[in-house]
């Protein structure tokens, strides 16, 4: 036992060194995760503890603590709103929380639709997934543009003073996908396990909207004559701006529409290796909880793009010597985004948008130990799978490690994710619960106080179904 645990301290000590990051955490790392731990690694439903597993309905946001005072005036979905949608989209908006303190804004929505996995005898599983995905991200923007957001221009601001700014970009995307996997189990010995797995997305219903601009300054000062009211100035603005698709009301049949919605295809791959056969229950013949002392999995999402070619498509480009930016600019931009924007500032050239779009590739390392049997301590980082690139259209994941402890068994899990994201100042710390069919969590529950020191968190809650396999008794 001496050596088991010397051998696990060398192999923890040396990925909490090298690990920068990692996923934002939800029922990723448990045994009995199935389709949840699949999205991040295919290999989990190989050899799964389920006969079948049935995602019923799941959804997932980024939100700060205004969403709990405005609950029911506002929406979890604005990256996913952003492209069907002018309706109030400025004060739904202000109810998401970014992920990150600093560069990049990230702010994220998904809804899980029904899917569902199959195991094929003891080793093999397929798996059918729908999501729709959205995401809205920011580099180079700054806080006191940040705030100025948050808090509006006619609630008695406090003056700004002229402060140097540069290139900045702002980018929403969504898009829906249709993933298949299969997972196979090629070891079964007594102390070592060793599962594959693969998936293959169809992209659809894409669409991008965004602006990419610079401001040699900038600054907030008082309206003249108004004692609440602010004005933005913006110093020497250029700017580019553009879409695929104008806002429109979403008709199930148009996501098909290659001349209004873009397509794409993508794959993860993912491997898992399980050492040890350590925690045996002599009382219970028919436990079926996992025995390992150390689990180690690897995988790669997302490695795909996305080709943007629709025929609804604009782009304009244009300069302003002064842009003087107001409360009702401000809620214009918010609601219609890259529209609202061509319709306040001249167009010096106009084309169409034309763009291969990378999707959030990222790669996802995790050595998972099992302490006492049934409670394990995961350790995990998600990276992104290529440096950034010019394409500042581009999704990139935040870059995230995370310490996990989690209680589990067939019926319920415990969890409370511990998250380190590249930039933050302050350390995440989350809470998940499983019961039966239902799931809630939070990967931040700090981020979802006023006085947070990361501006948001990521909450999720989802319904499933499940059948596990027979137990036989040896």
């Amino acid at each position: 036992m001496k050596k088991h645990i010397y051998n696990l301290t060398l192999v923890l000590g040396f990925l909490a060194k090298t690990a920068s990051a990692q996923q934002i955490p939800g029922l990723a790392a448990s045994n009995y995760g199935g389709l949840y731990r699949a999205t991040e690694n295919p290999s989990a439903i190989g050899g799964s503890k389920f006969k079948w597993q049935v995602n019923i309905g799941t959804i997932g946001s980024s939100i700060n603590h205004r969403y709990f005072v405005f609950l029911g005036k506002n929406s979890l979905f604005y990256p996913l709103l952003a492209a069907h949608s002018k309706d109030e989209l400025y004060g739904r908006s202000r109810t998401m929380g970014s992920l990150t303190d600093k560069d990049p804004i990230y702010l994220t929505s998904e809804i899980r639709w029904p899917s569902a996995m199959f195991s094929i005898g003891k080793y093999q599983g397929v798996a059918i997934q729908f999501r729709t995905r959205g995401f809205v991200t920011g580099n180079n923007v700054p806080d006191d543009i940040r705030n100025l957001y948050f808090k509006r221009l006619d609630t008695g601001m406090d003056d700004v003073a002229r402060t140097d700014w540069g290139k900045f970009n702002l980018v929403q995307q969504s898009f829906s996908e249709m993933s298949f996997s299969y997972g196979v189990q090629l070891l079964d010995l007594d102390a070592h396990k060793l599962r594959v797995g693969a998936t293959g997305k169809r992209i659809f219903g894409a669409r991008i909207g965004y602006l990419k601009g610079s401001v040699d300054n900038f600054q907030v000062r008082k309206l003249t004559g108004a004692q609440d009211e602010s004005e933005l100035v913006l110093n020497n603005f250029s700017y580019e701006t553009g879409y695929s698709q104008q806002n429109q009301k979403m008709k199930l049949g148009d996501l098909f529409n290659s001349d209004k919605y873009a397509a794409g295809w993508a794959y993860d791959l993912g491997v898992t290796y399980e050492l040890g056969n350590y925690w045996q229950n002599t009382d219970e013949a028919f436990d079926q909880n996992p025995k390992y002392l150390l689990r180690l999995a690897a995988s790669l999402t997302d490695i795909g793009s996305i080709k943007y070619k629709t025929t609804g498509s604009r782009v304009i480009a244009g300069q302003q010597e002064q842009t003087i930016i107001g409360q009702k600019e401000l809620e214009i931009i918010g609601n219609e985004g890259a529209d609202g924007l061509m319709n306040l500032y001249p167009a010096s050239s106009d084309t169409t948008f034309n763009s291969k779009v990378k999707l959030p590739q990222a790669v996802h390392w995790e050595a998972d130990v099992q302490l006492v049997k049934g409670f394990f301590v995961t350790l995990s980082q998600t990276k992104r799978f290529k440096s950034l690139t010019d394409n500042v259209l581009s999704v990139a994941q935040p870059n995230v490690f995370t310490v996990t402890p989690r209680f589990e068994d067939e019926d319920s899990d415990f969890a409370f994710p511990i998250s380190f994201i590249q930039g933050n100042k302050r350390v995440a710390i989350g809470a998940l619960a499983h019961f039966g069919p239902i799931f809630i969590g939070f990967s931040n529950i700090n981020g979802l106080m006023k006085s947070g020191g990361a501006r948001g968190s990521m909450a999720y809650v989802g319904v499933s179904a499940w059948k596990l396999k027979g137990w036989r008794k040896k």
